[in-house]
């Protein structure tokens, strides 16, 4: 009797698995290579690369978050308040230097002391929502892989 090629062995399930995530990883590194040419090499409008940067935003953001959920290892009531709040103020600070390195450099525009209040009142409730979300799906992961496991 021959084989459906949909019934898979643990092991076939793992090669098959291992191929889709470095596919997927090569494919989110070309868009974000494509993305970074189109806008500072060939200096197109936002326009036009737009829908590729908002793929690879969501991509991200998704992955962070599902690896959040699905790994379970992240334990919030473990982790030291202090520790949260040196790892949000980091994020902060490396959202803040990047916007300013992209302007400054990479667009060459100059930035005012305005531009720089702005920019950090832009990236605060940013990186404050993707946090709370990131530790919601690590919360819920976690409680999820604890009831797994009763």
């Amino acid at each position: 009797m021959r084989k459906s090629p949909f019934n898979l062995d643990e092991r076939e399930r793992d090669v098959y698995k291992n191929l889709i995530v470095i596919l997927y990883f090569i494919t989110l590194i070309a868009l974000i290579v494509l993305q970074l040419y189109r806008q500072f090499v060939l200096r197109q409008s936002s326009e036009q690369w737009d829908d590729i940067a908002l793929l690879i935003t969501f991509n991200v953001l998704l992955l962070i978050g599902g690896g959040l959920f699905l790994s379970g290892h992240v334990n919030l009531k473990r982790i030291k308040i202090l520790y949260l709040v040196i790892g949000y103020a980091a994020f902060v600070l490396v959202g803040y230097l990047f916007t300013i390195f992209k302007y400054k450099v990479l667009l060459g525009q100059a930035i005012t002391l305005q531009h720089f209040r702005s920019y950090l009142f832009i990236i605060l409730p940013i990186t404050a929502i993707l946090v709370l979300g990131w530790g919601l799906m690590a919360y819920l992961g976690h409680q999820r892989m604890e009831n797994k496991l009763k």
